[in-house]
C-alpha cells in the first residue's frame, strides 16, 4: 500500500479511478457484446462466463479472479453483481454460486425488464457513494476511505478489562452491519461478557445492511430489524439505511415473527424500530414521492432527479401465534409539511408562523444526492408511555421532534385533536432552529445526531432524552463546515453525548417553546478524541455510567458520570456497529437465555 500522506492527487485520483475500473469487472465479463447492458441472454450465460474466469481450474472465483485485490480491502465489492454472488462477504464464489449466477443477478433488475445496466452493478460518477467519499483532496479522500473500511481481523481488539468495580456489569449485545456499500459485510448479532467471549449468538442467514439494529427482549428473544440475504441498497433504489424487515427471533436462531414491508419506488423500513410497553412496535419507513407529486407538495428544488423521499411511522402489532401483523396507528411527514413558496398550493404559509410544520423546503445538505433525495433522513424513534408522546431523530434537519401518539386515525393527519390539541403536529423540536426561521447558524446545536432517546425508568436521568450528538459538518470550534457534505475528518470535528431535560407545565406536559434544560453532557468541549461522523448511540446503564458506541471503527466506550472511562476497546472483524446496548445480569432477557 502506498503512502498517501505523500501522494499527490493525481496519483491518488488514478488509484481511485482504478478501483472502480476493478469493481466493475464481472459486469463487463458478462457483457459479451460490450453494449453497456446484460440482455436476458447475457444473463443466462452467466454461469459459462464466470467458470471461465476460474484461472486454477478448482471450480471457485476468488478476489483476483473477480477484480482484485484493490488498494482498499473490499472495494470490488461495490460491484452488485459481486455481492449477490459472495453472500457471505468473504470474497470467494464457490460451485453452488455460479451455478445459481443467472437468477442471483436477476434480483438487481428491480424495473422488471430483464435485463441488467451499470446502474444497477454499480453507482455512476457522481452518485452517492462518490459524493460520501469527497472529503477534500484525492489524496485525502483515499486516506480516509482506507480507514473507514480498515478491516482488523475478528476479535483482535483488546478485551474488556476485568475486574474494575466501576464497570457495569452485564452482556454487550453485539449487532454488526455492512459498512457502506457493503464491502465488508457481517451479520454477527451476539452477547459478550466481561471477558470478551460469545456468551449467546443468534444464527441467522438474513442480512444486515448498515444501521440495522437489535434489541434483546425481556422473554429472551431478540427483535431486530434485517433483509433478506441478496438484499442489495443501489443508488435510486431506496436512500441508506433501508432494510424492509422486521424479526422476532428466539435464542436458537427460529424467527418467530417476521413483517416485510419493501416495494421499490414506493416504501421500504429503515433504521430504527422501538418496542413498546404493550408489545407493538414503532418503525420507520421510506416514503417515495414522484417528483411531479412533490411538485405540487411545494418543493422548490429543481435538480436532476425523478423523486423525493418522505418519513411515516408505523405502529404495529405483531402476533406470534399467527404471524399476522396489524397496523394499529401511522403518521406522515406528508400531512404535515409546510411550505411559502405558492399560495395555490396546500400548506401554505410561513415556516416561522408554523413551528409544528416541516418546511419542505429546508435543505442544509447541498448534496441532496448523498441522502438519495430523502429530505429527513429520520434515525430513531423512541416512545414516553407517560406522555404518550414519540421522539424522532430528523438527521438532515438536525433537529429531534415530538409527536402525540394520543391522536386518532383522522386526527393525526391534522393539526388539532389529542393530548396536547396539536394533532399530528411536532409539538416540541430541538436542535437547530434555522429549519423554521427562528435562528441562524449561530444557534444550531445539533450536527447529524442520531439516537435521541427517552432513559428509561429506573435510571439515573429517567425520562430524560440522552442523544448522541455526531458533530459531522461542524469545525473543531464547534462552527458549521461550508454547505457541502463531508464527514468532517479534516476540520477537528468531534461527537458529544447530551442529556437534557424536556420543559413541562404543572400538569406535566411537554412546553412547545421553550427550550430544555441540559442536565449531564460528555465532550461538550472536544477535550477527548471521540468522533463518530456516523451512526452510533449512547446507554444509560444501572449504575449511572454512559455506555457510547462509537460506530465507525466499532469503539465501545463507558464512562462513569465525571466522564471518566473504565471501559474502553474496539470490537475487531469486519463491518460497523449502528448501536450498542449493555444489558445486566439481573435482565430477565439474560435469565431467560440463562447465563
Amino acid at each position: 500500500m502506498k503512502d498517501t500522506s505523500k501522494m499527490d492527487d493525481k496519483a491518488a485520483r488514478e488509484i481511485l479511478q482504478g478501483m472502480r475500473k476493478q469493481a466493475g469487472t464481472l459486469f463487463r465479463a458478462l457483457d459479451r457484446d460490450g453494449d453497456g447492458i446484460l440482455s436476458a441472454q447475457e444473463i443466462a450465460n452467466a454461469p459459462e462466463v464466470l467458470r471461465a474466469l476460474d484461472t486454477d481450474g478448482d471450480g471457485y472465483l476468488r478476489e483476483e479472479d473477480l477484480g482484485g485485490s484493490t488498494d482498499i480491502y473490499g472495494m470490488i465489492r461495490r460491484s452488485g453483481i459481486v455481492k449477490v454472488l459472495d453472500l457471505d462477504g468473504d470474497m470467494v464464489i464457490g460451485p453452488e454460486d455460479i451455478a445459481n449466477a443467472s437468477n442471483r443477478i436477476l434480483e438487481l433488475d428491480t424495473d422488471g425488464d430483464g435485463q441488467i445496466t451499470p446502474i444497477d452493478d454499480l453507482p455512476p460518477p457522481g452518485a452517492n457513494f462518490e459524493v460520501l467519499m469527497n472529503m477534500g483532496t484525492p489524496s485525502q479522500t483515499l486516506k480516509y476511505q482506507r480507514k473507514m473500511f480498515h478491516r482488523e481481523p475478528a476479535n483482535s481488539g483488546p478485551k474488556p478489562p476485568q475486574g474494575d468495580a466501576k464497570v457495569q456489569p452485564g452482556y454487550l449485545l453485539v449487532h454488526e452491519v455492512g459498512d457502506r456499500g457493503d464491502m465488508q459485510k457481517s451479520q454477527r448479532t451476539f452477547l459478550m461478557d466481561e471477558h470478551g467471549e460469545v456468551a449467546h449468538a443468534w444464527q441467522t442467514e438474513d442480512r444486515h445492511p448498515e444501521a440495522t439494529v437489535a434489541y434483546l427482549m425481556p422473554d429472551g428473544n431478540l427483535l431486530k430489524t434485517t433483509s433478506k440475504s441478496s438484499f442489495i441498497v443501489m443508488d435510486g433504489k431506496f436512500p441508506i439505511g433501508a432494510n424492509g424487515w422486521i424479526n422476532i427471533i428466539a435464542p436458537d436462531g427460529t424467527v418467530l415473527w417476521q413483517w416485510k414491508h419493501i416495494e421499490f419506488g414506493k416504501e421500504c423500513l429503515h433504521h430504527d424500530i422501538e418496542l413498546m410497553p404493550n408489545g407493538n412496535i414503532l418503525a420507520i419507513c421510506y416514503v417515495v414521492v414522484p417528483v411531479k407529486e412533490a411538485y405540487g407538495l411545494g418543493w422548490l428544488h429543481q435538480r436532476a432527479r425523478e423523486t423525493i423521499v418522505l418519513d411515516k411511522i408505523y405502529e404495529l402489532k405483531p402476533n406470534l401465534e399467527t404471524g399476522e401483523t396489524d397496523i394499529v396507528w401511522e403518521w406522515s411527514t406528508q400531512d404535515h409539511l409546510i411550505q411559502d413558496a405558492d399560495p395555490d398550493l396546500p400548506n401554505y404559509g410561513k415556516p416561522i408562523d408554523h413551528p409544528g410544520r416541516i418546511d419542505i423546503n429546508w435543505l442544509q445538505l447541498t448534496h441532496v444526492q448523498f441522502n438519495s433525495g430523502q429530505l429527513f433522513h429520520m434515525n430513531s424513534v423512541s416512545y414516553n408511555e407517560q406522555d404518550d408522546t414519540i421522539m424522532l431523530s430528523a438527521a438532515v434537519f438536525n433537529e429531534i421532534w415530538l409527536i402525540d401518539h394520543s391522536t386518532t386515525h383522522e386526527e393525526v393527519k391534522t393539526s388539532s385533536g389529542g393530548r396536547y390539541g396539536r394533532g399530528g403536529d411536532i409539538l416540541w423540536r430541538y436542535g437547530n432552529p434555522q429549519t423554521y426561521g427562528a435562528g441562524d447558524e449561530k444557534d444550531q446545536i445539533l450536527f447529524w445526531q442520531h439516537d435521541a432517546h427517552y432513559i428509561p425508568a429506573g435510571l439515573s436521568g429517567a425520562g430524560n432524552v440522552l442523544i448522541y450528538n455526531n458533530g459531522m459538518k461542524r469545525d473543531a470550534n464547534g462552527s458549521p463546515e461550508p454547505d457541502q457534505m463531508c464527514m468532517g475528518l479534516t476540520t477537528g470535528a468531534y461527537s458529544e453525548i447530551t442529556e437534557i431535560s424536556l420543559p413541562r407545565d404543572n400538569n406535566g406536559l411537554v412546553i412547545s417553546d421553550v427550550a430544555p434544560n441540559v442536565e449531564w453532557s460528555f465532550n461538550h468541549d472536544a477535550s477527548y478524541d471521540f468522533y463518530s461522523p456516523f451512526m452510533s448511540g449512547a446507554q444509560r446503564l444501572p449504575n449511572g455510567n454512559t455506555l457510547a458506541c462509537q460506530a465507525w471503527d466499532k469503539r465501545v466506550v463507558e464512562m462513569t458520570e465525571n466522564g471518566e472511562f473504565v471501559l474502553d476497546f474496539n470490537i475487531g472483524g469486519p463491518g460497523r456497529l449502528f448501536r450498542m446496548y449493555k444489558y445486566a445480569p439481573e435482565h430477565s432477557g439474560i435469565k431467560a437465555l440463562g447465563l
